[in-house]
């Protein structure tokens, strides 16, 4: 029995997010929150209720979504249709996934602007140090 939505119903949202992307001059899109997440890869844990692990996904203007995550959440996102996914071993309080992220980002929006839910009942879900790291290798963030 099947859970959730199919994977042709996450590809048609992540579809109509790269197209607003485009109209929006974004290279990428940032998630860090659980609906954002579950919303693009159907993924479903109470991993969730741990305030101090952070899971990333990042949305490329082209092509498949990128899990960025601890690894103890591999196998469980692995049952998702991404196949894209890296991993950190946490907890790691020097960088817990910060560099990975910061690559990762690189890689997929070569210099281009980075979009970060920022309006209302938004929130990051990350350390705002961690951010600023992010902020500090260059990445551009906008709405």
């Amino acid at each position: 029995m099947m859970r959730g939505f199919s994977e042709e119903e996450h590809r048609a949202r992540v579809d109509r997010a790269q197209a607003a992307m485009d109209r929006l001059g974004l290279s990428a899109l940032l998630l860090t929150t659980e609906p954002d997440i579950r919303y693009f890869t159907g993924f479903f844990t109470r991993f969730w209720e741990s305030p101090s692990r952070p899971w990333f996904v990042v949305l490329p203007m082209v092509g498949d979504p990128i899990a960025v995550i601890p690894s103890i959440g591999a196998a469980l996102m692995g049952r998702t249709w991404l196949r894209d996914i890296r991993t950190w071993t946490a907890p790691n309080p020097v960088d817990d996934g910060v560099s990975l992220l910061g690559k990762t980002l690189h890689e997929v929006a070569r210099g281009g602007k980075v979009g970060i839910p920022s309006g209302p009942e938004t929130h990051l879900r990350m350390p705002l140090a961690d951010f600023g790291r992010l902020q500090g290798v260059g990445i551009d963030f906008g709405d």
